[in-house]
């Protein structure tokens, strides 16, 4: 019996484990820094089955990182478009009368796509995270324009030890800031 389970120790110790995280920035750190507000009423759409995904990707240690990146971002979308617009409605169909009865004028559509990775070996936590923020945004039926955004986040032994998802934290955050200033910068789009 002994026998068998030093034989099972290594195999143990080299299985994979898969690590719940959100990806979620602090939604505090969302801040508008440019003084501009748009007097618009916009909406953002996110369908059921990408609000609901669950999506895996590496951390270290062969261990896998495992989170819901449209359920996770939404606070931080909704908190950057009422930094910068008057109101802001979540819809849950693109139904054009449901858009007009609301007084909706544009709709953001986001599309996420995310990496981790990490140089450790002992350590689970992804000491590198990638964020791509696409953002479709509608006026009626038409495309106005789409927002391109990428954060990156990379951490140290000393960073993530007292926070586990400081890479992926800051790679979001920087994600949704840029969307917001293209935001801004673009306000004359929003007629």
């Amino acid at each position: 019996m002994m026998k068998q389970l030093t034989l099972l120790l290594p195999l143990i110790l080299f299985t994979a484990c898969v690590h719940d995280i959100t990806i979620a920035p602090k939604t505090a750190s969302l801040k508008k820094v440019r003084p501009v507000t748009i007097h618009r009423s916009v909406a953002y759409y996110i369908p059921k089955e990408l609000y609901e995904l669950s999506v895996q990707t590496p951390g270290g240690n062969n261990d896998t990182l495992r989170y819901t990146p449209y359920k996770d971002t939404e606070e931080a979308l909704s908190r950057v478009l009422n930094n910068v617009f008057t109101k802001v409605s979540k819809i849950e169909s693109l139904d054009e009368a449901l858009i007009k009865e609301k007084g909706i004028q544009f709709v953001f559509i986001p599309h996420i796509e995310t990496m981790s990775s990490s140089n450790s070996n002992v350590d689970w936590e992804p000491t590198k995270f990638n964020i791509i923020l696409k953002v479709k945004v509608n006026k009626g039926q038409s495309e106005l324009f789409t927002s391109y955004a990428q954060g990156k986040g990379i951490a140290n032994f000393g960073r993530y030890q007292n926070d586990a998802t400081y890479a992926v934290k800051i790679a979001t955050r920087s994600a949704f800031l840029q969307l917001q200033d293209e935001i801004i910068t673009k306000r004359n789009l929003f007629k």
